[in-house]
């Protein structure tokens, strides 16, 4: 349970989720960059027996602090109930409302998904590096200012493209090397939505074995960063000449000076980083699929 998130909405939840779940949970455990949060949510898990299922409610940085801090990846299963600032791993799962998130709660399935590993810390949705990460520090400082919410990752990559400031890299898959004197940001996605709307990944799937990666050359001029960051929200980037695509399993890369890194929102500096997926093995609840 993240206090914060929607403004102390997911409190305002409890009462609806365990009526969902037909009755109360076995217990309550505030999400917080603490360390001892992890202790408490394990000892709550090993409390509860075997692989129980834990409802992480808040935004996409709540799921993601909360499967960091399991011992065991498959110690649990996560469902989600999205009332955060961002949603985007909610809605790759096809959960675009509380509703449909409760719904999945009383007659959910259970899905078997990809989670990635970057320095030693676990992530299920992307990594971004450089520009990408700048604008979600911005995003957040937006949001704490408790003003424009709904669009503080938009705002803040306007703000970002007025002071982007391009830098060398060194790129290294199992199919690509390349480096770049002008790299601007690094998006590393296992889902294909991040920044609250922005398709940064479009040919992503959560449970493919793959990341899908993309490494973003400096364009000149404002008209032409505005224009990208356009077809970037609209998942329309992969064509651009300033764009390289790729998909792996792995992924090393190294800068010429440190550089900001957020892993699923969660910001922390790197001059070079390993990244790894993990096929499926991670599990979530989502919602039964339409009839045909």
């Amino acid at each position: 349970m993240n206090r914060f998130a929607g403004r102390g909405r997911a409190h305002g939840l409890l009462a609806r989720i365990a009526a969902a779940l037909g009755g109360p949970a076995h217990a309550i455990v505030e999400c917080e960059l603490s360390p001892t949060f992890a202790t408490r949510l394990n000892d709550a898990i090993a409390e509860a027996g075997a692989a129980p299922l834990v409802v992480c409610a808040g935004g996409d940085g709540t799921a993601s602090l909360t499967f960091d801090a399991l011992g065991v990846p498959a110690a649990a299963t996560l469902a989600l109930v999205p009332c955060g600032s961002a949603n985007d791993l909610a809605w790759m799962l096809g959960m675009r409302s509380v509703a449909q998130a409760l719904d999945a709660l009383r007659s959910g399935i259970e899905r078997p998904i990809d989670y990635g590993v970057v320095e030693q810390r676990r992530f299920i949705n992307c990594v971004g590096i450089g520009l990408d990460a700048e604008v979600a520090a911005m995003a957040a400082r937006i949001r704490k200012s408790g003003w424009a919410k709904g669009f503080s990752y938009y705002l803040a990559a306007l703000r970002g493209l007025l002071m982007v400031k391009p830098l060398a890299a060194a790129i290294r898959t199992s199919e690509y090397q390349v480096e770049l004197p002008d790299l601007v940001m690094l998006t590393v996605g296992n889902g294909s939505w991040y920044g609250g709307g922005f398709l940064g990944a479009p040919r992503a799937a959560i449970d493919d074995g793959l990341f899908d990666c993309y490494a973003i050359r400096d364009v000149k001029g404002l008209r032409a960063r505005l224009a990208l960051m356009r077809r970037i929200r609209a998942g329309m980037h992969a064509s651009e000449p300033n764009v390289i695509e790729m998909r792996t399993q792995w992924i090393d890369v190294s800068f010429e000076r440190p550089v900001a890194m957020h892993v699923d929102g969660e910001l922390m500096p790197v001059q070079q980083a390993h990244l790894e997926i993990v096929k499926r093995g991670a599990r979530v609840l989502v919602p039964v699929p339409p009839a045909l």
